[in-house]
């Protein structure tokens, strides 16, 4: 094999591509599809940004590089402090520096944790969790004076010098600017593809998944239930012209890279409906008699209100009637500054909601030594609540559709391994995605409804094309991992797959031919962390922009 052209499409769903592709709208893509192998690529849980991306740059699951959001919490404290976020120096030998230790040379242009950028043999762009004043940003740093008009990502949540979640731009402006982006890293990219040496090149755009979190209902209307009349006719247009123009920004980078170079087409994650319904995960392990509310006297806190009328069925509507989502969402800020659990009674508690994504929960238990107050002293009873709560999950059902609420339970060593998989809850609910799990104490049924801010969220299912002289042609194959991606590009690029990485290599995309011809190859040893350009780490001021930001795209609480 010779060269690898990888294109993310971050957040991109067969749901959305395969119609359009059935339209005619996306022929560049169609042709990936129809002269390659492709099917839907199953994503980590969570399927979010922080350990996906991770887990493809690492090639190993979250357990191995420690990863599961973007947040640094402590649980000795009960995860009410936060220690930092999430930035690419967590994260070792990646595959940009695997591959440049074998001589090759890379181009990797805005993956999500790469920031600070790591010297690489090439060249590096980062990309989110990228601070928007960042001084460096590339590697070498004089690459950044080379891009043009470059932005890492769109700014729409801005009102100023302030992020907002609410009063955002109409629907034509998002939308203009989200195709600005993706025109501006398209031209970026075509510039360093025909002008550099590169062995693996590999870009992202962020664009389809700000468009899915934002226009999923539109997006729903106009591929998913045929009522294209449901969208406003700009929108509609804009929103078809945003991924034809795509499409033929994909076509002019594989036609660039020229026709001996096998190409990837790949997400994260999928996309689907956001969840209209909330599951109040604390109140529900209160009813197991796993959790202890503190009791609430002074009529000074604005706990005590919160938990008072929040169990009140009817003071909870007359409560959501009068304030607008905007402002109950800054009560509830409001309330974090008396602190994140800060109303249960940890002497008191054995187990304990901790916050993954939507419908993804954490179940802590209140082991001694690793929680302040812990009270779980032994393993045989740490085991046994363990054991009851996944026996639990299963008779959770909605109250009103008595469908249940939990589509998966897993123990966290049935999920991830290796030395970071004891620092995750002990316990992972995978929700119907229809349900969001809440930390609130303050709710007045285990059920609730809920006004999503956004109409879109992740699903599982991310997209798998790939298309090269050695590849075969298969449609819709089954059982794609993301972890599989990093030891199948290694593999195409005829180099070993370190004995470390937790997927396979998808044999099946590889002509039989070539596959007899070039058997693959393992390394044993790993090189370190080639270490971040210069000492960089996120000043307080960026930290607060971080918060900022991924609260205003709905990833923290």
């Amino acid at each position: 094999m010779s060269k690898l052209l990888v294109i993310g499409l971050d957040g991109g769903s067969f749901d959305i591509l395969l119609p359009l592709v059935d339209q005619n709208q996306l022929p560049h893509i169609a042709t990936l599809l129809r002269e390659g192998s492709w099917g839907r690529l199953e994503s980590t849980i969570p399927p979010f940004t922080a350990a996906a991306w991770s887990t493809f740059a690492t090639g190993r699951n979250p357990g191995q590089h420690g990863i599961l959001s973007f947040e640094k919490r402590n649980p000795y404290q009960y995860h009410s402090q936060l220690e930092g976020y999430v930035d690419g120096r967590q994260l070792t030998d990646t595959l940009w520096e695997i591959i440049s230790r074998a001589g090759k040379r890379v181009i990797v242009v805005n993956v999500p944790v790469t920031y600070p950028p790591r010297p690489v043999n090439g060249l590096m762009v980062t990309g989110m969790m990228t601070p928007s004043n960042a001084a460096h940003f590339t590697y070498p740093p004089e690459l950044a004076a080379e891009l043009t008009d470059y932005r890492i990502d769109v700014d729409f949540i801005r009102a100023g010098d302030e992020f907002r979640k609410y009063k955002l731009p109409s629907k034509r402006e998002m939308l203009a600017e989200i195709q600005a982006v993706t025109t501006i890293r398209s031209q970026n990219c075509l510039r360093l593809i025909k002008e550099q040496s590169w062995d693996f090149f590999m870009t992202v755009y962020t664009g389809t998944d700000r468009l899915c979190h934002f226009f999923w209902d539109d997006l729903t209307h106009l591929l998913l239930t045929n009522t294209p009349e449901q969208v406003d006719p700009q929108i509609r247009a804009g929103l078809l012209a945003y991924f034809k123009q795509l499409d033929v920004d994909i076509g002019a980078l594989i036609a660039a890279a020229g026709p001996d170079t096998t190409v990837m087409l790949m997400s994260d994650h999928g996309f689907g409906p956001s969840p209209t319904k909330r599951f109040y995960v604390n109140l529900w392990l209160e009813q197991l008699g796993l959790l202890q509310p503190k009791q609430l006297q002074s009529k000074a806190s604005l706990a005590y209100w919160r938990r008072r009328v929040g169990r009140n069925i009817w003071l909870k509507r007359l409560y959501r009637r009068l304030l607008s989502a905007e402002a109950q969402e800054q009560l509830s800020k409001s309330m974090q500054k008396e602190g994140v659990n800060s109303d249960i009674e940890w002497n008191d508690t054995r187990a304990y909601y901790v916050p993954i994504y939507f419908h993804v929960c954490g179940i802590e238990i209140n082991t001694s030594g690793k929680h302040r107050a812990g009270i779980v002293e032994t393993e045989a009873e740490y085991e046994m609540l363990r054991d009851h709560l996944l026996a639990a999950t299963i008779a959770l059902r909605d109250p009103q559709s008595n469908k249940p609420i939990v589509q998966q339970a897993y123990r966290r060593e049935s999920l991830y391994a290796g030395p970071y998989t004891e620092q995750f809850p002990d316990i992972i609910l995978v929700l119907d995605p229809d349900y969001i799990g809440m930390r609130s104490l303050a709710g007045s049924q285990l059920v609730e409804s809920h006004e999503p801010f956004r109409p879109g969220e992740h699903r599982a299912d991310g997209i798998f094309g790939v298309k090269g002289p050695g590849i075969t042609v298969q449609a819709d194959l089954p059982d794609l991992l993301l972890t599989d991606l990093p030891a199948t590009i290694l593999y195409l690029l005829d180099l070993p797959v370190p004995v470390s990485f937790d997927g396979r290599i998808l044999s099946e995309t590889v002509k039989p031919a070539i596959w007899q011809a070039n058997p693959p190859q393992s390394q044993s040893a790993v090189g370190s962390q080639s270490g971040a350009a210069g000492d960089i780490s996120y000043s307080a001021e960026e930290e607060v922009e971080l918060e900022q930001r991924l609260r205003s795209l709905g990833y923290l609480e």
